[in-house]
């Protein structure tokens, strides 16, 4: 690929060491545009904004990466648990976050000069910045939505809802150009946005990073948190009540086993980053299955991704809210070549994207889980050879390298 010279601010709140979910394609954007020839730098949080941290990563010697002071109002800023709604604006980092990145942001384009901005959400004080950064000098700015803002399909009150439509919608405006991880993300925003997003907007889907799995092969082996004698069910990732519901997967099995086609020696649900359980310990104690689902503490993205490779099957869980979302993580999934359990509507994107692929149970409904569930235990363990590289990072990394590119040339044409 031909290099150039060019320089990139990249506006992004999680950036390694965080262990987020959003810092697979952060990095990596970061990683192949770096090996093309661009210099970038990087306004980022301070390491004490991240809940999860992935330690493993050190910044190198010629990283130009810089941080500014991001405090979470729920924990850095509450007395005894307790604090002023009013502070999480425009999110719960944004009080500190915002007028320090501002500030740092500044002296970052004296001093480098950057030929384009990119910033990252759906963390609205993200773009805010960005916004505010590109103003000063005109500066071309590429705006990535990972996900929609959280009003285009919840709400978190009144107020938050009406300051984030204002950010949206002077971001789609200033924005040069609009990237969504998603064609369904893309869609919403043309649907209620129009003209504002249909001359600006591409797709950079998410992907998964080969490198990551050839590190597997040179890292010293990993303990497993899979029993030996048991068909290991791993899922990797956060729940929600609403959004990603595992209580119809819970129901499956609790009949399956009633049925007698499985049982707590032959086969086990290991999630992990999920938290203690805690709020499910209820629910599986009714359905008798406590003795067939773990919950273990997060672990650093490779660990997770030999822990993915190591299982007999992976479970995704994707539900109805976030039905024109790709979770990242069903990429490396895909990639592991292992039989995956879809949990997710019938025509979402998630389960559009997983059905076109070998080895993939889909379902949603309780019944559904029961029989996707008993046909991934039967069917023998053995690998597939589905074709991904349409959806490797170098790939989506290589998008986003030509949408800078193009940025930057029509820059050059009007000066």
């Amino acid at each position: 690929m031909t290099k150039l010279n060019k320089t990139l601010l990249m506006v992004a709140f999680e950036f390694p060491p965080s262990n987020g979910a959003s810092v697979p394609r952060i990095e990596s954007f970061y990683r192949y545009l770096k090996k093309w020839g661009w210099r970038v730098v990087v306004l980022t949080a301070s390491e004490q904004a991240y809940e999860r941290k992935d330690d493993s990563y050190e910044d190198k010697t010629e990283d130009l990466i810089y941080r500014a002071m991001a405090l979470d109002v729920p924990r850095h800023l509450s007395i005894k648990g307790k604090y002023f709604s009013s502070l999480e604006f425009p999110d719960r980092w944004g009080l500190t976050w915002i007028p320090c990145a501002l500030h740092k942001g500044k002296k970052l384009l004296k001093k480098y000069k950057p030929d384009v901005i990119w910033s990252t959400s759906p963390i609205p004080s993200t773009h805010y910045i960005a916004q505010k950064l590109s103003s000063i000098n005109s500066t071309p700015w590429v705006a990535d939505y990972r996900d929609p803002f959280h009003y285009m399909n919840g709400s978190l009150g009144k107020s938050l809802d009406k300051l984030h439509r204002k950010i949206d919608v002077k971001t789609l405006t200033q924005a040069s150009k609009l990237t969504f991880a998603t064609e369904q993300v893309r869609e919403l925003y043309c649907q209620k946005y129009g003209e504002l997003v249909r001359k600006k907007r591409s797709v950079i889907e998410n992907g998964f990073d080969e490198s990551n799995f050839e590190k597997l092969q040179e890292m010293a082996a990993i303990s497993s948190p899979f029993s030996s004698e048991k068909f290991s069910l791993y899922y990797s990732g956060v729940l929600y009540n609403y959004g990603r519901d595992p209580v119809p997967i819970f129901k499956a099995m609790s009949t399956l086993l009633s049925e007698g086609k499985l049982s707590e020696k032959t086969f086990e649900l290991v999630f992990q980053g999920a938290g203690t359980g805690d709020e499910f310990k209820e629910v599986l104690e009714e359905l008798g299955i406590s003795n067939l689902v773990k919950f273990l503490a997060p672990v650093p993205f490779l660990h997770a991704l030999s822990n993915m490779m190591n299982c007999n099957a992976l479970l995704l869980i994707q539900d109805e809210r976030f039905n024109k979302q790709i979770p990242g993580k069903l990429y490396e999934y895909l990639r592991t070549q292992k039989k995956l359990l879809v949990k997710s509507p019938i025509g979402s994107a998630t389960e559009c994207l997983a059905s076109r692929y070998d080895g993939v149970y889909s379902c949603y409904s309780e019944n559904e889980a029961k029989t996707a569930l008993y046909e991934l235990i039967k069917q023998a363990n053995y690998s597939f050879e589905r074709n991904l590289q349409e959806h490797s990072r170098e790939c989506k990394a290589e998008q986003l390298h030509n949408t800078l590119k193009t940025l930057c040339a029509i820059e050059n044409e009007n000066t």
